[in-house]
């Protein structure tokens, strides 16, 4: 099975090397120290980024305009994003939820909580994915049937 892979997203270091730290054993992990890195990384990673962990209150551009962009471009179906804040309140809760963020770890972290949260949602989109794929795969095998059946209908006419 292949290392699934977690972009962080924060201005502070500390942040950065605690969530790393926290998350290393079990993923690949790439930072990012502002929104505009972030971007640049989805940009070139595309979609074999498994999780986005984003600080909302970020110098040059915010976590907020990073979901913007994921917005615009299609990016948060494909890729979960669990927002890490100090401070959650609920006008940032409902406008990052309203972005289609799927969850909030609120600093201090502490690692077991950080470990489950990831494992969940990546597990979660994992799921969905698989079920979506497996949803095409049946309505391609029922359009195929429908249409062998209609030619079998025309035949017998």
């Amino acid at each position: 099975m292949e290392t699934k892979t977690i972009l962080i997203v924060d201005d502070a270091l500390t942040n950065r090397v605690l969530l790393k730290r926290y998350l290393e054993d079990d993923y690949n992990i790439i930072e990012a120290e502002n929104g505009q890195r972030a971007i640049d990384i989805i940009n070139e990673q595309q979609l074999n980024i498994s999780l986005i962990l984003l600080d909302l209150i970020m110098p040059e551009k915010s976590g907020f305009d990073v979901l913007e962009f994921m917005s615009d471009y299609g990016f948060i179906p494909e890729i979960p994003v669990i927002i890490v804040t100090v401070e959650a309140n609920y006008e940032n809760e409902m406008k990052a939820f309203e972005y289609g963020v799927s969850d909030f770890i609120t600093k201090p972290f502490y690692p077991q909580i950080v470990q489950k949260r990831v494992k969940n949602v990546i597990d979660l989109y994992d799921t969905q994915k698989n079920l979506r794929r497996l949803l095409d795969e049946q309505t391609i095998d029922t359009m195929e049937l429908v249409a062998e059946l209609e030619h079998m209908s025309n035949n017998l006419k």
